[in-house]
């Protein structure tokens, strides 16, 4: 996404000499709930792996807990399949979330072209003809 935005930023740069030094871009923010299943995520990483190392003794540090769980002795009877699940799929499905796909093109705080709506990345002509209709000279 970083490397669009430069070739993009590039090119507006060449053919609009008045926005040199004048464009900015970063990412757009993903949604809170995202970032929460992130940090989540993360967590349940942890105790994966403190359940690697420990092995059923753990269980017998957490109180009110007497015997373990269902989904820990299925886990631990499929150990292949759970840590696929749980490093790679799982993690994949959450990033889809952070991931925005956000372009958006604005010129004095108005839109000009947006990705999330248009499902698309702009071209060259079509860069040209939206600065032009918005009053810049190239």
């Amino acid at each position: 996404m970083q490397r669009n935005y430069l070739t993009i930023k590039q090119f507006l740069e060449s053919e609009f000499p008045s926005l040199q030094d004048h464009i900015s871009g970063g990412n757009h923010p993903p949604p809170q709930f995202a970032i929460l299943m992130m940090k989540a995520l993360s967590y349940i990483h942890l105790l994966a792996i403190a359940f690697t190392f420990m092995g059923d003794k753990i269980w017998s540090y957490i109180p009110f807990v007497k015997t373990q769980p269902g989904w820990y002795l299925t886990a631990k009877q499929y150990p292949m399949q759970s840590f696929v699940v749980l490093f790679f799929i799982v993690p994949t499905f959450v990033q889809s979330f952070v991931t925005t796909g956000a372009f958006e093109i604005m010129l004095d705080g108005k839109i000009l072209f947006s990705k999330i709506q248009t499902g698309r990345f702009p071209n060259g002509p079509e860069l040209i003809e939206i600065f032009e209709k918005a009053g810049l000279a190239h």
